[in-house]
């Protein structure tokens, strides 16, 4: 495990509709930014080994999504989507002063970083897509479309008794048991230690279950597949072989679809795969990102792919 850097200063700033974002900006100016892109529920820590490999390579932005981590709610639930936490992104490169950075995405941080592609093409030099899909995550979740089936059920029970479930989840999750539950059905228990997973529990305890519903839901109703073809920009998809809730069938397809990606596929790893194989995502990504510096830059991408900002899954943009 790499030794961490020193913990980078926390910043913030307001975007346009009043939300607080928290973001820090880690090492120093390099040949390559990188922009890291948290799953749902998540304040960074599956970045935990590889962020201070990154960091001593160039600048690491990691931005905690509106009402994740140190971040601050948006006005209104529904105002925590795919496509705002894009113009987050877009919104706070801008005001660092970075033209655009390598957006490396895990577990939904992937469909981010897609949708950043999409929408501000322009801030994207190329993509690290880890352990996630192109959208519709509950049609294949642990292969079945079952949670697809069951989302509107626990949409309703989480909007009907609220505090209920707000406190069981808060109760629940950061206790031994979550973890037990989590190594019976998806992460290698014989490679991440509780310990290792802790951070995640803990956060996920604290998130708003409206919010965070809300953007379940829009993380599983939404698709960038029909439009992949349009993602020019360099690609490296990594996947977990055991992966269960982004099954490797998934990732394969999401590289086939992608007009520059290669696929690498990590033996014995689950979703939890950069925690439980960090040499091989670190050696992968970094070769990754030497490739691209010492590449000559791509012709400026265009200003976005989406004439219009209220996109959702199925509906094809204004030409």
């Amino acid at each position: 495990m790499a030794a961490p850097p020193p913990t980078a200063e926390l910043r913030q700033i307001r975007v346009s509709d009043g939300t607080r974002l928290a973001y820090r900006v880690h090492g120093q100016p390099g040949d390559a930014r990188v922009v890291l892109c948290d799953g749902i529920s998540c304040d960074g820590y599956i970045w935990r080994d590889l962020l201070p490999v990154l960091a001593r390579r160039g600048e690491v932005l990691h931005l905690n999504y509106r009402g994740h981590g140190r971040s601050g709610l948006p006005p209104r639930p529904a105002e925590c989507t795919l496509a705002d936490i894009a113009g987050d992104i877009d919104f706070v490169l801008g005001h660092l002063g970075w033209r655009d950075g390598i957006l490396i995405g895990h577990s939904m941080g992937v469909q981010v970083a897609l949708e950043t592609a999409l929408r501000h093409p322009d801030r994207v030099r190329a993509l690290v897509l880890c352990c996630g899909s192109f959208g519709r995550v509950l049609d294949t979740f642990r292969h079945t479309d079952f949670g697809a089936r069951l989302l509107p059920l626990l949409d309703a029970v989480t909007q009907t008794w609220r505090d209920t479930v707000a406190a069981a989840v808060r109760a629940f999750l950061p206790t031994p048991l979550s973890y037990a539950l989590a190594a019976l059905t998806e992460i290698k228990a014989e490679k991440i230690r509780p310990r290792d997973l802790q951070p995640y529990l803990d956060h996920f305890a604290r998130m708003p279950m409206d919010l965070f519903m809300g953007l379940l839901s829009d993380a599983a109703a939404r698709t960038s597949l029909p439009f992949l073809a349009r993602i020019a920009q360099p690609t490296l998809v990594i996947a977990g072989q055991d992966d269960g809730f982004t099954p490797l069938s998934t990732s394969r397809q999401l590289a086939a679809e992608l007009p520059a990606a290669e696929l690498r596929v990590v033996p014995g790893t689950s979703h939890t795969a950069p925690l439980e194989a960090p040499e091989v995502f670190e050696a992968a990504i970094t070769t990754f990102i030497d490739s691209l510096v010492s590449e000559p830059s791509a012709p400026p991408a265009p200003s976005s792919y989406w004439p219009r900002a209220s996109w959702r899954a199925g509906a094809e943009p204004a030409q």
